[in-house]
C-alpha cells in the first residue's frame, strides 16, 4: 500500500515539476487566417478574415487570386432616435374607446 502512494506521489511530483518548467498545453501551428468555407466547385474559398479568393485556372487550382473581402462595405448604418420617436412612429393613431359591457 505504501508503495502505490509513493507510486501516485511520485507522479505528482513529476507534474507538478514539468508544469513548472516550461510544459503548457499543445497548440497547432496553423496559419493565422484559415480557409472557413469553400463552394461546391472548388474553385472559389472563403478566409477567416472575410477575404474571398478565386483559382486562377479554369483546369485546377493552380494558384489564387485575391477578389474582394465580405467585410469591405462597412458598417451598416442605423437611425439614431429616441424612444419617444420611435413610439409616435409605430404608435396607432386614435387609440379605441372602451365602453361598458351591455350583456347584463
Amino acid at each position: 500500500m505504501a508503495r502505490k502512494f509513493f507510486y501516485v506521489c511520485a507522479g505528482m511530483l513529476m507534474l507538478a515539476l514539468s508544469y513548472h518548467f516550461g510544459a503548457t498545453t499543445a497548440t497547432a501551428q496553423a496559419p493565422s487566417n484559415p480557409v472557413v468555407a469553400t463552394f461546391p466547385n472548388g474553385w472559389v474559398a472563403v478566409t477567416a478574415n472575410g477575404d474571398v479568393y478565386q483559382a486562377t485556372d479554369a483546369n485546377g487550382p493552380q494558384g489564387w487570386h485575391l477578389v474582394n473581402n465580405v467585410f469591405s462595405t462597412g458598417p451598416t448604418p442605423a437611425l439614431h432616435e429616441s424612444w419617444g420617436q420611435l413610439k409616435s412612429r409605430y404608435a396607432p393613431q386614435s387609440a379605441p374607446v372602451l365602453q361598458a359591457p351591455t350583456n347584463k
